[in-house]
């Protein structure tokens, strides 16, 4: 009876840990240099459209040069205006830790001046992101976004937007992403600065789980013995 009784309180704990809310890490990306995370690179700006965090500036490049954010040419590409009808690649590498080993996560990346389809865009003006795993093989966002109506987008023609991805179990310390952005003109014209704060969030997962199955398998099994106890007679 004490054996069902204690299993009884392990299940009923566990249950209570589940149903009761789990707080989550919240991990802020910084810019670096994909040869050395360990090293900051670009510019940050406090903006008050963004609550008043620091985001990282950057400018999305209408020439036809590509580059890494902070890293190309002499450590400058992305971080100034330039002028012409777009083509090239800017190339921003987040790092985020300390990771949680085997822990789940989504990534929410928070635009401000991101120019989708539909979103604040001049007459042929068109700017473009995908969010790749750091050697470029996997994207996180399943291809190049380009238009506001994507199911990972939420916002509309306002000039934030928020996009949500769901990562899955990581295992890297520190975790980094590559962004890559692109911009198109059919004119010609000049870029202005854009902004961004990306987090990396823990999914809560409840840590007495494994002890709520526990208690449920041993109340099967505390049944299934008391079943084939012989009766005597």
């Amino acid at each position: 009876m004490r054996f069902i009784q204690n299993f009884m309180a392990a299940a009923f704990a566990g249950a209570t840990l589940i149903i009761a809310p789990q707080a989550s890490a919240s991990l802020i990306g910084v810019a670096v240099d994909p040869n050395d995370p360990t090293t900051q690179v670009g510019e940050t700006e406090v903006r008050a459209d963004l609550g008043g965090a620091e985001a990282i500036r950057y400018f999305i490049p209408l020439g036809n040069d590509s580059g890494i954010y902070g890293v190309s040419d002499n450590g400058d590409f992305g971080l100034t205006s330039d002028t012409g009808n777009g083509g090239g690649t800017l190339s921003m590498f987040l790092a985020f830790g300390p990771i949680v080993s085997g822990a789940e996560y989504t990534l929410d990346i928070l635009f401000e001046d991101l120019d989708l389809d539909n979103a604040n865009d001049p007459v042929g003006f068109l700017e473009s992101i995908n969010i790749l795993s750091v050697d470029g093989m996997t994207s996180f966002s399943g291809g190049t976004i380009t238009d506001i109506a994507s199911l990972l987008v939420t916002g509309d023609s306002d000039t934030q937007q928020l996009l949500t991805l769901f990562i899955g179990a990581i295992v890297a310390e520190p975790f980094i992403i590559r962004l890559d952005f692109q911009a198109s003109f059919t004119g010609y014209g000049r870029n202005t600065p854009e902004f961004l704060i990306a987090t990396l969030n823990e999914v809560p997962i409840p840590a007495a789980l494994p002890l709520f199955l526990a208690g449920i398998a041993g109340l099967g099994f505390a049944g299934r013995g008391k079943k084939a106890k012989p009766q005597l007679t």
